[in-house]
């Protein structure tokens, strides 16, 4: 259970029952800083989340629990981007996220946990629990405790070790390698999750476990998985900052949740291990359905099929299935594009002709050694800098947004960089927010 250094007292299951929510579109939207965050310890591991904070951590704590438990969705940042949250257990809160966004219905959202426990959990709950109290065992009482336990003596005399005997064991590597961080597994849907988070649609559910340290204890003290899409505007680029979300949502939120700047910067990794689309002539055969934050290098060092058959989507295979009826976000509509058109040059040489061809007008540069570059007659050339992929990934979002939403430039051009490594993810985020491609 949650302790901190002086008494914060959860009361009742049944006092922790929502209120019926209040579903408006306007919000006073209260922003609450993330004090003391970073003192925020966990010591359950990836099966049980307990965790200690400080007394400077309970506005922040509460007030999330509060909001979370009344079905009402919340910005909360995570290790990735900022996500808006709710709860993933019921279909009206769901409803929240999408009106609030403006996201399509169709366009299916990631399930986030706090730990191995409260996802092994969600296999144990009947259809209709739309308000337990998960994450550890002093929430939940002892019913689920013996449910977990007798499938782990189930998974002993079947001839398994009993370990996670709920989530399918090609994943189990991969959760220990990359959980908890940028990494999304495509599951089994369990029962509890209403089809609202699918999109309406499938039989299976992305979920992940975030290693942002106000992420994970929001989601251990509200005692619920959260469906959490990034907490932008539907098409806008994602928010890696608190100010980011006031942009977008401000007003249409009842609260943001400050943690400071995102530091991955771009998406968690989707990956599918599980399903129809991970299979090729009957051999397993892993898909990164969306490239992100753990690389499609650092997937191939587990080995085994993953080291073998890893494919990523768009570059290796594609399916029309998919893409019309799409398992994980980011597959169908467009998306991270500022209102000023954006030019991808595939190379600096390409960022140059781009310029030559442009006048009058006020240009965003995104490159690197942007101060290098000849700027045409009547431009005026608003230059930003970077370094290697990684430094784009974690900048790239809030640089379209500076800008476009400060600098209030007519275009942005940007200098692309090798889809290896970390530069995977920042090309398809980038191909997808361009007007225009330039090779």
């Amino acid at each position: 259970m949650l302790r901190i250094a002086r008494p914060f007292v959860y009361k009742s299951f049944h006092s922790l029952l929502p209120m019926s929510p209040t579903l408006s579109d306007q919000f006073s939207t209260q922003l609450l800083v993330a004090h003391d965050a970073d003192k925020t310890q966990f010591t359950g591991g990836l099966d049980d989340c307990q965790f200690t904070a400080t007394p400077a951590a309970s506005p922040w704590i509460e007030a999330s629990r509060h909001a979370l438990r009344s079905n009402q969705p919340i910005a909360i940042p995570t290790e990735t981007v900022y996500g808006l949250a709710a709860n993933a257990l019921n279909a009206r809160a769901v409803a929240a996220i999408f009106r609030a966004k403006g996201r399509p219905s169709d366009n299916p959202l990631i399930v986030h946990v706090s730990s191995m426990r409260m996802l092994r959990a969600l296999y144990h709950l009947p259809a209709s629990a739309d308000t337990p109290a998960l994450g550890t065992e002093a929430l939940e009482g002892q019913w689920l405790t013996d449910r977990l336990r007798e499938a782990e003596q189930a998974d002993r005399e079947g001839g398994g070790d009993g370990v996670w005997p709920e989530i399918p064991r090609v994943y189990h590597a991969a959760i220990r390698a990359f959980w908890p961080g940028a990494l999304t597994i495509v599951l089994p849907r369990p029962a509890c999750i209403p089809l609202e988070v699918l999109g309406g649609h499938g039989e299976t559910v992305a979920v992940r476990l975030p290693s942002h340290p106000v992420a994970r204890a929001i989601i251990a003290a509200c005692g619920l998985p959260l469906a959490a899409p990034s907490a932008n505007a539907s098409g806008r680029p994602s928010p890696t900052t608190a100010a980011h979300v006031s942009h977008d949502l401000g007003g249409r939120i009842p609260l943001i949740v400050d943690g400071g700047a995102c530091a991955v910067g771009v998406e968690s990794t989707v990956v599918d291990a599980y399903s129809a689309t991970a299979h090729v002539d009957g051999q397993l055969s892993p898909c990164v359905l969306r490239p992100g934050g753990v690389t499609v290098e650092a997937l191939r060092s587990l080995g085994g099929a993953w080291g073998e058959r890893l494919r990523v989507y768009r570059r290796d295979f594609r399916s029309t299935q998919l893409e019309s009826l799409p398992t994980t976000p980011g597959m169908k509509y467009r998306h991270y594009s500022p209102s000023a058109p954006v030019y991808l040059c595939k190379s600096a040489g390409a960022v140059q002709r781009t310029l030559d061809g442009m006048e009058n007008g006020r240009i965003g540069v995104i490159a690197r050694k942007a101060d290098s570059l000849c700027t045409p007659a009547s431009c005026a050339l608003v230059l930003r800098e970077v370094g290697d992929a990684r430094d784009l990934a974690k900048r790239i979002f809030g640089l379209l947004r500076e800008l476009d939403e400060t600098e209030h430039v007519d275009c942005i051009v940007v200098e692309g960089v090798s889809d290896d490594n970390e530069g995977l993810a920042v090309m398809n985020r980038l191909e997808k927010a361009a007007s225009h491609i330039v090779s």
